[in-house]
């Protein structure tokens, strides 16, 4: 197994998480535009590697009862950040925006909670994804509505039913009044102003582009359409929103999201290319596992005329995803996001995912035993290596974990609010507050659940306890604290907990 780049451990500590002002953004920070097949940050092409963070501005599973996590918070938010600047991220993607279904217990914790009305909750966790963009230099895809019916999230259809249009027969695209709905959708976040930064989203440089929504092209497979008849529409429906969105929003940019149509590289309007490529599905579907040469062929369609960004990849070995990197990097691809990262959560230890029942799960950084099955740590280590490559820079010294912990009572046990990019946890008891402390354990990782989809099916809401004291006496009051560490360095202890 062929690696280019070294191990190395998880770095950055310029701020606490839950504590910080955000930024205003940057002020020399200019918006991504494009110029034939390149695109462009100023004069500077701007090329990236970096990871998808579907949950960035909605987290998708372990929601408690409330539904109280829905939202991603600011330490959440700031945890993958951290994580995807610490892989040397220029730039990641959202997952589309929720829709309201009622067959989903979510109920209205969506961002289209009915036909032309928007969650202005769920709007602000989004105001603050942009705001913290400009902070951490990452920039942001916005697909807008997905093709999947996948709960808490939902697609064309259920955004067809919102107005009582027929469902599976690709209403989306071919209805008159749903494309009138799709355009105040886009009118309402282009003019809108962030809450946080007081930008509009129009102006802001941290949307890298808005992508017209999410994998198109299943649609077919998942509602037995006629393949060729909707590349045809899609072909039609896709100039027609270009130019709604141009006439909106001429700065931005403006994405497919799915099919090859070669309608999109003549039109003025368009600005990327999208495609993904899973090695898992590939092999699933009978279709060619050379993510490289896939990649290559499609190039090969967009150069000289489009910018093309693999912006899913992955599910795959480490070889596989070195070629398709290699590749990218190599031809003038613009760049690549790896699918999929999870972070932590505010109220201990991180959220889980399992990709479709496969060995794949989501990403947790820096890399950890948990995902030896799918080559996590390798997958890591050469993402980041790639991702300062194509840029030209070398790979940056190692910094210790970012954040404080925050320990609580779960259970049985202890968790605790992690520190972002730590390796492991150092753990202390005492008698009393200001102690005098002694380590009861050391080595200590949060990232405990090797099987998501068993977690995932079990129904549960949190993972549960990291550290179950054994050798507490009980009916004692003890106290604890817990810090963060990696090579480089460690976190501050958290505050002095009392468990009574």
């Amino acid at each position: 197994m062929k690696l280019h780049f070294i191990r190395t451990l998880l770095i950055t500590a310029l701020m606490t998480l839950s504590a910080e002002t955000i930024s205003q953004g940057q002020s020399d920070w200019p918006i991504i535009t494009r110029r034939g097949d390149t695109l462009y940050e100023g004069a500077k092409p701007f090329r990236f590697f970096g990871i998808a963070a579907p949950n960035l501005h909605q987290n998708e599973g372990q929601l408690l009862p409330d539904f109280s996590n829905r939202w991603p918070d600011e330490y959440e938010t700031r945890d993958v950040f951290e994580a995807m600047r610490y892989l040397g991220a220029r730039a990641t993607r959202t997952f589309s925006l929720s829709i309201y279904d009622p067959r989903d217990p979510e109920g209205k914790n969506v961002y289209i909670t009915g036909r032309r009305e928007y969650n202005e909750e769920a709007l602000k966790c989004l105001d603050r994804v942009l705001a913290l963009a400009g902070e951490y230099d990452i920039r942001v895809i916005i697909p807008l509505v997905a093709a999947q019916h996948f709960q808490g999230w939902r697609g064309a259809d259920e955004f067809a039913a919102l107005a009582g249009k027929p469902l599976q027969q690709a209403a989306f695209w071919t209805d008159e009044d749903l494309k009138a709905d799709y355009r105040h959708l886009f009118y309402t976040l282009a003019n809108r102003k962030n809450t946080v930064s007081g930008i509009l989203y129009k102006d802001d440089p941290a949307i890298l582009a808005w992508q017209f929504g999410n994998e198109f092209d299943v649609y077919p497979h998942e509602n037995n359409f006629d393949y060729n008849k909707l590349r045809e529409i899609l072909g039609l429906w896709s100039s027609e929103m270009a130019a709604y969105m141009k006439s909106v929003d001429p700065k931005h940019l403006v994405m497919t999201a799915g099919y090859h149509i070669d309608s999109y590289l003549a039109d003025p309007n368009i600005d990327i290319v999208s495609i993904h490529l899973y090695e898992h599905w590939n092999r699933l579907g009978g279709h060619s596992t050379d993510l490289a040469q896939l990649a290559a062929d499609e190039w090969a369609l967009c150069k000289g005329k489009k910018p093309l960004i693999v912006d899913e990849f992955g599910m795959g070995g480490v070889e596989t995803c070195e070629a398709l990197m290699d590749e990218i990097r190599a031809s003038g691809i613009t760049g690549g996001l790896i699918w999929g990262i999870r972070g932590h959560r505010r109220d201990g230890g991180w959220y889980y995912h399992n990709e479709g029942g496969s060995v794949h799960n989501s990403y947790h950084i820096p890399g950890f035993d948990t995902g030896r099955d799918y080559f996590e740590r390798e997958i890591l280590d050469l993402l980041r290596g790639e991702a300062y490559a194509i840029r030209g820079e070398a790979i940056p010294a190692m910094r210790p974990p970012v954040g404080r912990p925050a320990i609580f009572t779960l259970g049985k046990g202890l968790t605790w609010r992690g520190s972002s990019l730590a390796q492991y946890y150092v753990l202390q008891r005492a008698d009393a507050k200001d102690g005098p402390w002694k380590t009861i354990a050391t080595g200590v990782v949060d990232s405990q659940i090797p099987n998501a989809l068993a977690f995932e099916q079990s129904g549960a809401s949190n993972p549960g306890p990291i550290y179950i004291d054994q050798t507490k006496a009980a009916g004692m009051p003890r106290w604890y604290r817990v810090k963060g560490v990696n090579v480089s360095g460690e976190s501050d202890w958290s505050e002095a907990f009392c468990d009574r």
